[in-house]
């Protein structure tokens, strides 16, 4: 292996790493660049090939790289600012409102005033074909093919470029769908159709035209984006393809990420979680909750039994994506969230964030609104002369006259206690999202470690073990760099599913063993061509089961030799009463969806190891010292330099470990262990 590289875009921040063929890592971070954000992957690039050479003597060039594999933060970008080029909807005849229509459950159950998100393609741009099938795949109505080229001509006219194509029950038989593809590509060869059938081949008609149409949207934005990055890594020497993270935590290459977009919507927090479990997996953690604060968000997840816990279907916006994803729940808390007053004087922060530019007061970048940043320079947790290792000076006078003014001063308080006011706040806020992310899915928090990361999350680690429910937390070795350093842990991975409602007792599971080995042969053929070999390929067989009269459904893990209605069933039984507390034995069980996921292995990175203190190194030297603002009062507290850390040192609180790129908090009644791996484990002191 020559070495592998690796970019997370964040919301201030762009964070790289560089494993070189000695198994070394390099990471860099530099900032993020709304306007192009491939700007900042290019800048981030060259100064971790440039750190790589400064710190072995002779570093890798792009040339050399096996893989570079990039979070792709565009298709997420445009959804949220709903900033999409215009697209065409085509639905069989009699469905052209399901998008507006969605659903008739309110998700804020108390909120009188909720009113529905406008359907992301409008009713002017929604065309009707003359078509119809049954659930059970039979054709009622053929596809009416004047009628399709008549749409696909009107489609041409507005010179509209990317289309969706949804027909009902097009999960159960796609020939209507392809058909239609291939006549208008006839008409108008330079659009961009995307048919349901190939993005979410399973029922419920409103989440699968939102995917379809999300999909569609975004192919334009992900294939200009991808192409431009492409084309000036390839003029600094990369020679392979590009590959992309997945919302399921695998990746993908470049070409297929540019046909399925919707599948790289949540690509960074994703590769967080990942990340967080290649590392737990490292030192035999089994239950993590995971929070990863970097400038913009907190992203909560959760790794049961060793593994990131994942779903089926999430949402953005208000907007259903019907693919299969880690689980991530988002908060607007981070380094850049913004501290408030509402009307009643109580103070908020977040989740409005000063984003990268212009960024906290304290950036000396023009940000004129206190945040959480600003609050932790005020509290001198945050060193102003070594932010970024010294080649950013924080500006103190400007946050603290910010805090001052905009909080401290209407509050009339000490801005002192206003600044810690503001992290105890943002903090609070995450603990109540930790909380709801475990307890919500029948996990006791007590038995779960909290691992804190990204860019700010070592400031705050400190403060949520005092107010969570967590026995302890770990803070990663380079903890704003392990969303990247899990693109690197992770592997080629596609998800495939197909509906087949079927009762158990109608089952005839030598027809469902056909369905799954087609799936697995999709996954097998796509893999291929991404140059991963069949002999290399991991294959997970899913039904998707319910009682007869549910409407959602669980997953369950079969084994393809031994599909048994019995065993199944028990399999089925003890799981919903594990999810929802009762099962019912006597209830007939049905079978809703057949999924099946195919890895391709990747190698994985190996952690460089720490030795333990050696009597030559002698005892653990602090930096410096400052004082810090803990509980009311000035507190002189050890400085310490991350590099000078030796496994199984042992630091008692209060304490600042820096880093060049992150700073962590070990606050007074705390202590923390270094591990072999230069993870901090964070407990109370007593």
């Amino acid at each position: 292996m020559a070495g592998s590289l690796s970019a997370d875009i964040g919301g201030t921040f762009t964070d790289l790493v560089l494993l070189d063929e000695e198994g070394n890592i390099h990471v860099e971070k530099t900032s993020s660049t709304p306007d192009d954000f491939k700007l900042g992957v290019l800048t981030g690039v060259d100064k971790v090939l440039h750190t790589a050479r400064t710190e072995v003597g002779n570093g890798l060039s792009l040339a050399e790289l096996d893989y570079f594999v990039h979070g792709a933060t565009v298709v997420l970008n445009a959804l949220l600012q709903r900033k999409l080029p215009k697209t065409a909807l085509v639905t069989t005849r009699g469905f052209r409102d399901v998008l507006e229509i969605m659903r008739t459950n309110n998700p804020r159950m108390y909120d009188l005033k909720w009113i529905k998100p406008k359907p992301l393609i409008p009713r002017h741009l929604r065309f009707e074909v003359t078509e119809r099938v049954r659930h059970t795949g039979e054709v009622v109505h053929p596809l009416d093919e004047a009628d399709a080229r008549a749409v696909a001509r009107q489609i041409k006219e507005r010179d509209i470029l990317a289309v969706a194509v949804c027909f009902l029950h097009a999960y159960a038989n796609p020939e209507h769908e392809r058909r239609f593809r291939d006549i208008f590509l006839e008409e108008h060869p330079n659009a961009m159709v995307t048919i349901s059938s190939d993005v979410a081949s399973e029922l419920r008609e409103f989440e699968r035209s939102s995917t379809v149409s999300i999909n569609a949207s975004t192919i334009p934005i992900i294939t200009s984006y991808l192409d431009g990055l492409s084309r000036e890594l390839k003029k600094r020497g990369l020679k392979r393809d590009l590959f992309v993270m997945q919302s399921n935590g695998g990746i993908i290459t470049a070409q297929t990420a540019q046909t399925l977009p919707v599948r790289t919507v949540m690509s960074g927090p994703s590769a967080g979680v990942v990340g967080a479990q290649f590392i737990a997996n490292q030192i035999d953690l089994a239950n993590v909750a995971t929070i990863d604060m970097g400038g913009t968000s907190s992203d909560m997840g959760v790794i049961s039994d060793g593994l990131a816990r994942t779903v089926d279907e999430s949402s953005v916006e208000g907007l259903p994506i019907m693919a299969p994803m880690i689980e991530v729940l988002s908060i607007g808390a981070g380094g850049g969230s913004i501290a408030w007053l509402d009307a009643g004087g109580a103070l908020r922060v977040g989740p409005q964030s000063a984003g990268a530019m212009p960024g906290p007061v304290c950036y000396g970048r023009g940000g004129v609104e206190p945040t959480v940043s600003d609050a932790c320079v005020m509290l001198n947790r945050l060193n102003p002369d070594y932010f970024l290792g010294g080649e950013m000076t924080l500006d103190h006078d400007g946050a603290e006259r910010a805090v001052r003014e905009k909080i401290a001063e209407p509050l009339g308080m000490n801005v002192m206690d206003a600044a810690d006011g503001i992290i105890r706040v943002v903090t609070a806020n995450m603990a109540k999202a930790i909380r709801s992310i475990l307890i919500a899915r029948g996990y006791d928090p007590r038995e779960f470690v909290l691992m804190a990361f990204g860019g700010a999350g070592g400031m705050v680690a400190g403060d949520l073990l005092r107010i969570g429910d967590v026995s302890k937390v770990v803070v990663p070795n380079n903890p704003g760099a392990v969303s990247a350093i899990g693109m690197l842990a992770t592997d080629f991975r596609h998800d495939f599913a197909q509906s087949n409602i079927q009762a158990f007792s109608d089952v005839d599971w030598a027809d469902v063993k056909d369905i799954l080995f087609s799936l697995r042969d999709k996954g097998i053929e796509r893999l291929g061509r991404e140059g991963v070999v069949e002999a290399d390929v991991h294959t997970e067989y899913v039904l998707d089961l319910r009682y007869i009269g549910q409407d959602y459904y669980l997953r369950v893990y079969v084994d393809i030799d031994n599909l048994t209605s019995d065993g199944i069933q028990a399999d089925f039984n003890k799981l919903h009463e594990e999810t929802y507390g009762f099962a019912n034995p006597e209830f007939a069980v049905e079978m809703v969806n057949a999924r099946v996921f195919s890895t391709g292995r990747m190698q994985r990175p190996k952690l460089p190891e720490l030795s333990p203190r050696a009597g030559a190194d002698g005892p653990l030297a602090r930096k410096a010292r400052r004082s810090l603002y803990f509980d009311g009062k000035n507190i002189d507290t050890d400085i310490y330099d991350v590099t000078a850390l030796k496994a199984d040192d042992m630091i008692v609180g209060p304490a600042v470990i820096e880093d060049p790129r992150s700073t962590i908090v070990i606050m007074p009644d705390q202590k923390a262990a270094v591990d072999q791996y230069r993870n901090l484990v964070i407990e109370p002191a007593g």
